[in-house]
């Protein structure tokens, strides 16, 4: 039913919880998991401003923003215990979160998101939007959304 799973994650115990789900379901029905994060390029990040880490080379502030985030990306797969038999590729994409996800999902290589969602109301929700409701919206593939309240 299910060939690959998109796996969109903030870095969040949120995120955590989800790929975890996903994780399960992949295994149960031999898909493989694309986990990926968008990181928003903030507008001062242009390529013209450099900087220096002691012991490196000059990079601009977007390069070392993207490393980060490489090493962000890391660091949390190294520390999720998922099945031995997950297949698991993952990607970093720059650009708002909701539009290039739902552009990823348009590209007809995925057939399911699972993501978590924050649980956010009131003023947060309406100050901070949600990526979990934009894709539920504009998803051309099911989504699964797995609430706070799953990791109890």
């Amino acid at each position: 039913m299910f060939r690959s799973i998109l796996v969109p994650v903030d870095y969040s115990e949120h995120s955590k919880t989800s790929l975890r789900y996903a994780a399960e379901l992949a295994r149960s029905v031999g898909a493989t998991l694309d986990v990926v994060h968008v990181w928003d390029r903030p507008s001062y990040a242009s390529d013209a401003v450099l900087v220096r880490r002691p012991g490196e080379d000059h990079c601009s502030l977007a390069e070392l923003i993207q490393k980060n985030a490489e090493n962000d990306m890391n660091d949390f797969l190294g520390s999720l215990a998922l099945p031995l038999e997950t297949k698991l590729g993952h990607r970093l994409l720059s650009g708002d979160p909701a539009a290039k996800l739902v552009e990823e999902l348009r590209s007809g290589k995925h057939d399911l998101v699972v993501l978590g969602t924050h649980g956010r109301t009131g003023l947060m929700h309406l100050l901070l939007g949600s990526v979990a409701e934009k894709l539920v919206r504009l998803s051309p593939v099911p989504v699964l959304t797995v609430p706070p309240a799953a990791r109890a």
